[in-house]
């Protein structure tokens, strides 16, 4: 009996593209079980699991260019996080339900990827960056993202673990494929989430990885908008500074979030059913990556485009063009040069 089902491979990847995903590509369970810790592996949430069939839906660059320029995050908002949940939601319950009738067990895991209840908070049941890499689709930038060289940072991921004996991919893509140490990332990071001194470093299949640490209790101040901080000098910038908390329980994060934040993101949140929709998105955004792939799928030409200029909110709160930092420190930490 063959060891993978081509016929079958070929069957998701169809449906997973019909059903809007923007890439697919499937990652062996035996590389994600190696590279992953215990309880957060695919063995840890299906018994016998086989392959994790990776999906992406893009991110639209719109939402992201004006959020990058002061002028709205309301767009990245709803389709770069909120709204985008439920769209990976429907791609999780639709082609989940699709391996199921081939006859292989499937689980479906929310776009959201939160785990209550787990040993460390802030990991989801599976990582999806991971799984991203290890079905060849991605490489990890120095921020930490799973990059691809269609989107650069401008997609969310979403894992899903099967028996079924689907073909994974055969290679795992390296750093220099999308990422050239930029360091935007670390940057324009208002909290100084993105510590790169050590370097986390991970490997995958055959192929090591150095990027940033991230540090995600000072990432959730900005994403959650408990700062003025994140914005100076855009319009969307919350108002209201709240007390930060070490290490703070639930019922304090819900306390924060709906009874001390800037009220209008409150009221926003709540209309739109968002419940915690992000406010920062900044190392997304600034990601020279994502940028230069989107100047590549850009049909006009540079000097039509409304990107052309590339001026961006600085942290002065001015707009300004954005200016190349030198590259040999983040190539380093990549293991490029």
């Amino acid at each position: 009996m063959p060891k993978y089902n081509e016929e079958l491979t070929k069957k998701v990847k169809r449906r997973a593209k019909y059903l809007g995903a923007s890439l697919v590509g499937i990652a062996s369970a035996d590389i994600l079980n190696e590279a992953l810790e215990e309880d957060f592996r695919p063995e840890d949430v299906l018994p016998g699991c086989r392959s994790v069939v990776v999906v992406s839906l893009h991110i639209p660059d719109g939402a992201l260019e004006i959020m990058r320029r002061g002028v709205s995050n309301y767009s990245y908002n709803l389709f770069g996080y909120a709204y985008l949940n439920r769209e990976l939601d429907f791609l999780a319950y639709r082609l989940s339900n699709f391996i199921e009738d081939q006859g292989y067990a499937t689980v479906p895991i929310p776009g959201r990827n939160c785990s209550i209840g787990a040993r460390k908070p802030s990991y989801g049941m599976l990582s999806f960056r991971h799984a991203a890499v290890a079905a060849g689709l991605a490489s990890f930038g120095l921020s930490g993202l799973a990059l691809t060289p269609q989107y650069g940072s401008r997609q969310r991921f979403l894992g899903l673990p099967t028996t079924a004996p689907l073909t994974p991919a055969e290679t795992i893509m390296t750093p220099d494929k999308v990422c050239d140490g930029c360091l935007e990332c670390v940057a324009h990071c208002p909290a100084q989430a993105l510590e790169i001194k050590p370097p986390h470093v991970c490997k995958i299949g055959d192929v090591s990885f150095n990027f940033a640490r991230a540090i995600p209790s000072k990432c959730r101040i900005m994403a959650s908008g408990l700062s003025p901080k994140v914005w100076p000098g855009a319009k969307f910038n919350p108002k209201v500074e709240v007390p930060v908390i070490p290490e703070p329980t639930a019922e304090e994060v819900y306390h924060q979030l709906w009874t001390q934040r800037d009220a209008r993101l409150r009221v926003l949140e709540h209309s739109e059913a968002t419940f915690g929709a992000t406010n920062c998105g900044r190392c997304m955004a600034f990601c020279s990556a994502g940028h230069e792939a989107m100047k590549k799928r850009l049909k006009d030409s540079e000097k039509t485009s409304g990107y052309a200029d590339d001026n961006v909110l600085a942290h002065d709160g001015r707009i300004k063009p954005l200016i190349p930092k030198p590259k040999e420190l983040g190539r380093r930490l990549l293991g490029l040069s």
